[in-house]
């Protein structure tokens, strides 16, 4: 498994999806917090998919609903793509190029993004307090996690 991020322009999301949705998972940057997170989802997502415990119909949903710690595809639809231009991390899974993704560095961490994962992922001040701005990325994946081991 190899892991990517950068940026992509997507006129038609189900077409871009019909081309690469079968090799890769494309995770919107935003939703996030770092390499790990995306890697932690990818291997819980492809575990329960070879073990049949999957909740979505492809691998890609898979790896988007742990990247989302949610069994909810609408909520999870977040964490995906939109039409425009996207900033990505990609899961690349059975594929030897991704050859529309710009490669850059997207992941950086701002108030914005604190503010945007400690909502989605209901992380509470009181959590924030204990553990730390700088663990923000483990209580993200202790979310992910949870979800493994409740779903």
């Amino acid at each position: 498994m190899l892991i990517l991020q950068g940026t992509v322009e997507v006129e038609d999301v189900s077409g871009f999806l019909s081309k690469y949705g079968e090799c890769a998972a494309f995770l919107n940057a935003d939703y996030i917090a770092d390499l790990a997170h995306a890697e932690l989802a990818a291997r819980k997502a492809i575990r329960a998919w070879r073990e049949g415990r999957n909740v979505a119909k492809t691998l890609s949903v898979e790896i988007m609903l742990y990247a989302a710690a949610t069994r909810q595809i609408n909520r999870a639809m977040a964490v995906g793509l939109r039409q425009g231009r996207n900033r990505v991390v990609v899961v690349v899974l059975n594929c030897n190029s991704i050859n529309v993704l710009k490669e850059e560095h997207v992941l950086e961490m701002d108030e914005e993004k604190i503010k945007r994962l400690k909502e989605f992922f209901k992380i509470t001040d009181e959590e924030m307090e204990i553990a730390g701005i700088e663990n923000l990325p483990k209580l993200i994946r202790e979310r992910i996690i949870l979800f493994d081991l409740n779903k």
